[in-house]
C-alpha cells in the first residue's frame, strides 16, 4: 500500500513538474511577443464604445484612468472636440497634437466605429486628421488578419500558409513612431474580431511564431489573390529583385477572377486622359516574361502619352497588369463613331509572392503548409522568430 501510495506520488511529482514547465516555457513566448500597432482609421469623427457593461478606460492630457461607456471624437466648426456618452454637454476642445489611450478588460474588445478590437487603442489628435492605432500581440492580430485576407472556410493548410506569410509579412515592417503598419490592402487586411473564428486561431496557434527567412533575415513575404498561371518575378513589378520572389507556376484556374474583362465608354475615357483628349489607341510597348504589361503609350485627340502597367492598372482599376485591349466603335446620336474599351486580362492582385487560390488548391490536394509555402517562396526556410531575423 505504501509502494502504492509512493508511486503515485512520484506521477503527481512528474506531472506537476512538467505541467510548470510548460507553463513557464508559454509564460516566457508570451511575454516575448512582439506587440504591433495598426492603423484602423484615419477620420475626423471617430465613435468609440465599450460592448456591453464592461467600462472603458481612457488616459490622455485631461484624464487619468478615467472609466467610461464610450466616446465620441470629431470635428465641430474647425475645431476638434472630444465628449463621453454619459455627458454629451461637456465637451473638452482638443489643441495641438495630444495622444488618448483606450482598454478595457472585456475580452469582447472594444467598438471603433462598426468593429470590435482586442488590445489597446491608441488616438492621435493631429492637426489634420484623427489616427486610431489597435496595439495587440502580433498572434492575436494575425487570427483576425488570416480570417480578413482568406475565406475560412478554405482548408487548414492554406489558412496555416497564409498565417506564416502574414506573420512575416507584418513583423518586416518598420512602421514609424505612430504605428507599424496599415489595416487595408496596402500592407494587408485586418478587421479586428470580426474576422475571427476558430478556424483561424487554430491556424495561427498551429503555426505560432513560425516565419520564412532567407539567409537568415525575414522575407519580404509579399502575396496576392491570384497570378493568373504564373507569378510574377519582383523585379518586374518592382525595381528590387528578391531571389525567393521569382516566378513560378500557379494552381490559380479555378477561381472567379482567373478571367475577366472591363469596358470603357468613350465618354470615361476622356475623363480619365482629359490631357491627352481621350483614348483613340493604345500600345503595348513591352511585356514581362510572364505576359503583364509593363509599359504602354496611349494616343488621344490631342497628342500621346507614355504610362507604366502598374499606373495605368491604378488608373483604370484593373485586376492585374496580365491584360490586352481592344479598341470598339460606339455609335450615339452627337457623335456616330467613338472609341470605347475592353479589356480582358486574367488573375488578380500584383503577381508576386504566394498567389491565394494558388495556395487553396495546393491544400485541396493534400499539400502542407510548408510545401505550399517553398513553392511560392523559392529557397526559403521556416523558423521560430527571432530578433536577429529583422
Amino acid at each position: 500500500m505504501i509502494l502504492k501510495l509512493k508511486e503515485k506520488y512520484s506521477k503527481f511529482c512528474l506531472i506537476s513538474i512538467l505541467f510548470f514547465c510548460v507553463s513557464q516555457s508559454e509564460t516566457v513566448f508570451a511575454f516575448r511577443e512582439p506587440i504591433i500597432r495598426v492603423l484602423i482609421s484615419k477620420n475626423n469623427n471617430i465613435r468609440i464604445r465599450s460592448d456591453k457593461s464592461i467600462p472603458l478606460i481612457i488616459e490622455g492630457k485631461f484624464f487619468s484612468n478615467k472609466k467610461i461607456k464610450g466616446l465620441t471624437l470629431k470635428n465641430e466648426e474647425n475645431r476638434k472636440i472630444l465628449y463621453f456618452d454619459k455627458n454629451k454637454q461637456k465637451k473638452y476642445e482638443l489643441k495641438g497634437n495630444q495622444k488618448f489611450q483606450v482598454r478595457s478588460p472585456d475580452g469582447r474588445g472594444i467598438w471603433v466605429g462598426q468593429k470590435r478590437f482586442s488590445g489597446k487603442i491608441n488616438l492621435f489628435v493631429l492637426d489634420s486628421e484623427i489616427l486610431v492605432v489597435n496595439v495587440l500581440g502580433i498572434e492575436k492580430y494575425l487570427s483576425s488578419v488570416v480570417g480578413s485576407e482568406m475565406p475560412t472556410k478554405w482548408p487548414m493548410e492554406a489558412l496555416k500558409a497564409q498565417a506564416i506569410a502574414s506573420r512575416t509579412y507584418a513583423l518586416k515592417q518598420k512602421g514609424n513612431s505612430l504605428f507599424d503598419i496599415d489595416s487595408t490592402q496596402r500592407n494587408q487586411v485586418y478587421n479586428g474580431l470580426e474576422s475571427r473564428t476558430y478556424k483561424t486561431i487554430r491556424a495561427v496557434k498551429s503555426t505560432r511564431s513560425l516565419v520564412l527567412t532567407y539567409k537568415n533575415k525575414l522575407i519580404n513575404a509579399l502575396f496576392h489573390s491570384s497570378s493568373g498561371g504564373m507569378t510574377e518575378n519582383s523585379q518586374d513589378v518592382w525595381k528590387n529583385k528578391y531571389p525567393y520572389l521569382s516566378s513560378v507556376k500557379d494552381f490559380d484556374k479555378k477561381n472567379p477572377k482567373f478571367r475577366w474583362q472591363k469596358n470603357f465608354s468613350n465618354k470615361e475615357l476622356f475623363n480619365l486622359f482629359p490631357k491627352i483628349g481621350g483614348l483613340k489607341n493604345i500600345e503595348i510597348l513591352n511585356i514581362t516574361d510572364t505576359g503583364r504589361v509593363k509599359n504602354v503609350k496611349l494616343y488621344g485627340a490631342y497628342g500621346s502619352d507614355q504610362i507604366s502597367g502598374v499606373d495605368l492598372r491604378k488608373k483604370l482599376g484593373l485586376n492585374s497588369t496580365l491584360v490586352r485591349f481592344k479598341l470598339i466603335e460606339e455609335q450615339s446620336k452627337q457623335f456616330p463613331i467613338q472609341k470605347g474599351l475592353v479589356v480582358f486580362g486574367q488573375g488578380s492582385g500584383h503577381g508576386v509572392g504566394m498567389s491565394q487560390w494558388g495556395a487553396k488548391y495546393m491544400a485541396s490536394k493534400g499539400q502542407k503548409a510548408e510545401k505550399i509555402l517553398k513553392h511560392f517562396y523559392r529557397g526559403v526556410q521556416i523558423k521560430p522568430f527571432k530578433k536577429d531575423y529583422l
